[in-house]
């Protein structure tokens, strides 16, 4: 009998896109869509991600939350937003993105302008299939300074992957072994949690992660 082949996520990319034509996609997909969307220089890639790809964006959103209640650091989490710079030409859609400020107003509650506002302190990319345009330029030209990328693949368990963390530096990326927002937090943590998570249950999870942090915070005093 024939291997069943895993399901996977779906890219669809459509070069030769105007600007115009693709805000007008916008408003034919709606605020309802489901498919992330990233566009540089008059090329679309539309990606709909799959179960697997939310659940780690969930599971990290949690511990992001969480971090940040625990250190008594203000958040606020947007979601998966499209942060937009017309005059650059680029579109990117991450996973979920963070202000450490105020609430900020999105634009038609699924945009965000980032000619008129300043861009997320913090953003999430899960990554199963990889996207066929530069990511990382689009985010740099974004002014995005800090980066997650977890990168995971279809299989048995899509939480044995490997985290990365970025922080913008005169235009270029530069990965870092710990957040620069967190800076106690180190990258191989948070993939402990993910495995954590999926072993003993999300709420066991956060209890451990937040007695660690504990434990952190009252060795550096």
């Amino acid at each position: 009998m024939a291997k069943k082949l895993a399901p996977t996520e779906k890219r669809i990319v459509l070069p030769g896109v105007s600007w115009q034509q693709f805000e007008t996609l916008l408003d034919e997909l709606g605020q309802n869509r489901t498919a992330r969307l990233t566009y540089d220089r008059n090329k679309l890639e539309m990606m709909t991600p799959l179960e697997e790809h939310e659940r780690c964006s969930r599971l990290i959103e949690s511990l992001i939350l969480m971090v940040a209640d625990e250190v008594d650091v203000q958040i606020n989490s947007i979601g998966s937003v499209l942060l937009k710079r017309a005059d650059l030409g680029c579109v990117a859609q991450p996973d979920s993105s963070y202000y450490l400020t105020e609430k900020v107003r999105l634009l038609n509650r699924a945009e965000l302008d980032l000619s008129q506002t300043p861009p997320p302190d913090i953003v999430v990319e899960v990554a199963i299939t990889k996207s066929s345009l530069n990511k990382f330029a689009i985010y740099a030209a974004l002014g995005l300074p800090e980066v997650w990328q977890y990168w995971t693949t279809i299989g048995d368990n899509v939480l044995k992957g490997n985290l990365l963390i970025y922080q913008l530096q005169n235009g270029q990326y530069v990965e870092c072994l710990t957040s620069p927002t967190f800076l106690f937090l180190p990258a191989k943590r948070v993939l402990e949690f993910l495995d954590q998570s999926d072993k003993i249950g999300l709420a066991q999870a956060l209890m451990v992660f937040r007695s660690w942090i504990q434990e952190q915070r009252s060795l550096n005093i």
